[in-house]
């Protein structure tokens, strides 16, 4: 019993997800063109912000998605060594926490869609990090081969 109620309430305040790559070689290019068609392909809207420091990639949802929020994918580093973190959820999680403070005030549909979006969220971000561990192994030391 203990053990699902910390573990809903993890999912309610889980921190964003980022994951390093060390020694890939990685074009980072072309990984951030495959993670935009990963998008694009689920009927998402992209955009593409970046500097010196960082890619940036902005993914919205559209009336196809459950989801109520942005997603942001954060890309930074070298070809060998380079880190991603997927942002999302924060939305999601206050809509369900507002929803569970005001239920007697009929903030259920609050907290109905906010825990559809949080579905629709990790599922698409299981999904995400299946694809780029599939895509990162592609595509390793094809940052060398372009010189």
């Amino acid at each position: 019993m203990r053990k699902s109620f910390y573990s809903t309430l993890f999912k309610l305040f889980k921190m964003k997800m980022e994951d390093r790559w060390i020694n890939k070689g990685v074009d980072l290019s072309v990984l951030i063109n495959h993670l935009m068609q990963f998008f694009e392909k689920r009927k998402f809207v992209t955009s593409l912000e970046s500097s010196e420091e960082e890619y940036h990639i902005i993914v919205a949802p559209t009336q196809h998605h459950d989801i109520l929020e942005t997603i942001h994918i954060y890309i930074s580093g070298r070809p060998d060594d380079f880190k991603v973190r997927f942002d999302a959820g924060s939305l999601s999680r206050a809509l369900v926490r507002r929803g569970i403070l005001t239920t007697f005030l009929g903030g259920g549909i609050l907290t109905l869609k906010g825990l559809k979006s949080q579905e629709a969220l990790e599922k698409l971000e299981r999904e995400f990090w299946n694809y780029l561990d599939r895509v990162i192994w592609s595509l390793a030391n094809s940052a060398s081969s372009k010189c």
